[in-house]
């Protein structure tokens, strides 16, 4: 028996396409489906339309003062009692008799989420649609693995999973790529099918609305930024020489709990020969302890490059990190959430994210390659008048590099994401 399909027609003041864009729909050579119009507070003649030619169309009411598409979708699946569901704006319109046949042939394997389908503009379409639609929809199919393009104007997902991931109810657009990404994450897939057509006289890029082009910029940054972390595997390394002790207690113990502790750090490796503090630390399941070799142990070759020749000697292909965060001992004052706000600064744009604080000092001077005295800041004024722009990076106190960068320069690069902090986690014991 053929699947049940839901037909979720989403309206606002669509009096001009939605006659046209419903006669299409029951001209379908698939007949086992049902059409419900979702209509947002249309105030033309959208539902008395609906209501007068399409008797047999199930009409439901979103009420909204601030349009979000996936709350409407939403809206209407909840009336639903198909197996699929299938979504169309009020102003598309099928193109023949095959578009929705076409859709529902595509869900013969359980793996597949959704398909959406080609538009087409019309004649009377501006020449930027024109190119805009010709350009996203060709006429290759195409199976989506990782690619979370996907666009409801023209589009069917399998219910059952719509049950488990709803469509995304805050956002003003691109729900249909949001939950796309969502379904991809659990191995599901998405198929372009373009023998599936629709007439769309608009497009799907809205280029005469700048202000609604800058929020879906926005808002694919952000999607993007979330994909990117979501794969992200951050290992820490701590390179101690001779570990500090205060009353009996080493200073390293407390930070190592806390990344021991911590979700966002993959696994910690403590780069130090010390017997004592290995017996210390032995039961912290994330900590790793990994024995200085002695041509890394001259006091010539500088952090960085014993940091680099550890990374690539024991980490690298074994745990594969993303990225390197290091923290050095001698710093024991950190601020309350500095791992996660670290992590929070990861951004494709930088090499690495670096503490840094503000310089409160007055009267700074450099010595130039001459042996000349150039004034960096200098005033005579009291210091609760005075706002100083100069900072100093802390490095030590935690810093974060990608993996391709670290093995080979170390924590060194001019590619700097900074995270501000006071000047009080500066302190560094000697």
């Amino acid at each position: 028996m053929k699947k049940k399909v839901s037909i979720i027609v989403r309206t606002h003041n669509e009096s001009y396409w939605i006659g046209k864009c419903l006669h299409e729909i029951f001209n379908q050579k698939y007949k086992n489906f049902e059409v419900i119009v979702v209509d947002n507070q249309s105030k033309d003649d959208t539902k008395k339309i609906v209501k007068k030619n399409f008797p047999n169309c199930k009409l439901v009411n979103y009420k909204s003062k601030i349009f979000k598409p996936g709350a409407a979708i939403n809206h209407g699946i909840k009336f639903s009692k198909g197996e699929l569901v299938c979504i169309i704006s009020g102003h598309c319109i099928p193109k023949n008799e095959q578009w929705l046949g076409q859709l529902v042939k595509n869900f013969k394997s359980k793996k597949i989420a959704g398909v959406y389908g080609k538009q087409e503009p019309l004649d009377t379409s501006d020449p930027n649609i024109v190119r805009e639609l010709n350009y996203l929809f060709g006429n290759d199919k195409k199976i989506q693995i990782k690619d979370p393009f996907f666009h409801n104007a023209n589009s069917m997902i399998r219910k059952s999973l719509w049950k488990k991931i709803n469509f995304d109810e805050q956002t003003f657009h691109i729900e249909d790529r949001i939950w796309a990404q969502q379904v991809q994450s659990l191995k599901y897939r998405i198929i372009y099918e373009p023998n599936s057509i629709v007439y769309h006289h608009h497009g799907v890029g809205h280029n005469d609305n700048i202000k609604r082009v800058s929020r879906i910029s926005k808002i694919i940054q952000n999607l993007n930024l979330k994909k990117q972390k979501s794969k992200q595997r951050i290992i820490c390394m701590v390179p101690i020489i001779n570990p500090i002790k205060k009353n009996n207690t080493f200073i390293v113990e407390k930070i190592l709990n806390e990344l021991n502790e911590s979700t966002l750090i993959f696994k910690t490796f403590v780069i130090c020969s010390n017997k004592e503090l290995k017996n210390k630390i032995r039961y912290l399941k994330k900590i790793n302890l990994i024995d200085r070799p002695k041509y890394l142990q001259k006091d010539y070759l500088g952090t960085d490059y014993i940091l680099k020749e550890t990374y690539k000697k024991f980490i690298k292909k074994k745990y594969k990190p993303t990225h390197i965060m290091v923290l050095e001992e001698v710093y024991p004052y950190r601020p309350k959430n500095l791992i996660k706000d670290l992590i929070n600064k990861i951004d494709v744009k930088y090499d690495s994210i670096v503490p840094i604080c503000k310089i409160n000092d007055h009267n700074i001077w450099k010595k130039n390659d001459f042996g000349q005295m150039n004034i960096i800041f200098k005033t005579s004024m009291p210091s609760s008048y005075v706002t100083s722009n100069v900072f100093k990076e802390i490095k030590g106190l935690g810093c974060i590099t990608k993996s391709s960068v670290f093995e080979h320069t170390g924590r060194e690069t001019m590619s700097i994401n900074f995270l501000e902090v006071l000047e009080k986690y500066s302190t560094k014991l000697k």
